[in-house]
């Protein structure tokens, strides 16, 4: 009896009822939506790709997520509690794909009771190319010159190439690597040094741990000098001869190291007229010997033999044999 009078009782006025639960409902969200406050974080996006297929056109590297909830709530969430990523491992041709932005929560989010959770964007255009390696050959950058006297032999890398991974298309296209630039500047020996690889771009990855060394190979700069009157001393003339007429000069053209001849000038001994085979007097053709600083050499416009002209020198007989002229 109660029961049926409970019923009867609550179909009185039925629609005025509902309307006002309705409306009390209404009301009630309506609270607690004004209630809910609103934060936003920058999350780095990452792709993870596991099956050989990797994107090969650009995407966002970071997306936007926005969480709405009580304020006492959302004020302990950070960046970090947030991992955005693209699953690729479930496409397994190249082509144009529309990939959706997932999320990840970190514990201390999971625990908290929000009323929305949203990623923006929330799918992304990407272009799929297979994964593919390449060994591509390293180009060196250097600056600057060597110490005053040196000048840069050659630049060796090693090792000559480096593996590239990537996208099919781009680890095609990429021809060669370049270094970071290294300076030689005022070195005077041969120098071996590590160095860095510039960025292949953001699709393309070097191999991990791998190290490259840049050996910088220098030499003596050379020079060319000439003196056009060399003086030319004789040596090994036997005691009895005497050279005739004038000292004797040449051209002598040197090439070596700068550091040796920018400074230089002829000695006594620089050059010889080697006349140990002169035995009788008249005009002989006797070689040159060259006395040169360390690494010189006397080019082929130096003459090689000289003409001497020697005579006996006179001995006590032939001065008594002279006549006084007070005699004459």
């Amino acid at each position: 009896m109660k029961a049926k009078q409970l019923f009867e009782k609550a179909r009185e006025n039925w629609l005025a009822k509902v309307i006002c639960f309705v409306a009390a409902l209404f009301f009630y969200l309506f609270f607690q939506l004004s209630t809910l406050d609103r934060k936003s974080f920058s999350v780095p996006l990452r792709i993870e790709a596991k099956n050989g297929m990797v994107a090969a056109s650009s995407y966002p590297q970071n997306v936007k997520v926005t969480v709405r909830g009580k304020l006492e709530n959302i004020s302990t969430l950070h960046e970090s509690d947030f991992s955005a990523f693209i699953d690729l491992d479930y496409i397994s041709r190249e082509g144009k794909a529309l990939v959706p932005v997932q999320l990840t929560l970190s514990k201390n989010a999971m625990l908290l009771d929000t009323m929305e959770l949203k990623v923006s964007p929330e799918h992304i255009t990407l272009e799929i190319e297979e994964q593919i390696s390449a060994y591509v050959p390293v180009n060196p950058l250097v600056s600057g010159d060597p110490a005053h006297g040196y000048e840069l032999k050659s630049v060796e890398i090693n090792p000559p190439e480096v593996r590239v991974t990537g996208p099919r298309s781009m680890v095609n296209n990429c021809r060669r690597l370049q270094t970071k630039m290294v300076s030689i500047a005022d070195i005077q020996t041969d120098k071996e040094m590590p160095v860095q690889l510039e960025s292949p771009g953001r699709f393309l990855h070097l191999s991990d741990g791998e190290k490259v060394t840049l050996t910088a190979k220098v030499t003596p700069k050379l020079m060319v000098k000439r003196f056009d009157s060399a003086i030319v001393n004789l040596s090994g003339l036997r005691a009895e001869f005497e050279p005739t007429g004038s000292g004797h000069t040449i051209l002598l053209s040197l090439r070596g190291p700068v550091l040796s001849l920018e400074n230089y000038a002829p000695r006594v001994s620089t050059v010889l007229a080697d006349c140990k085979g002169i035995d009788k007097e008249g005009v002989h053709e006797v070689p040159l010997v060259f006395n040169l600083p360390a690494g010189t050499v006397a080019l082929d416009e130096t003459p090689k033999r000289i003409r001497i002209s020697v005579k006996r020198k006179p001995t006590e007989e032939d001065v008594k044999e002279v006549p006084a002229k007070d005699e004459e």
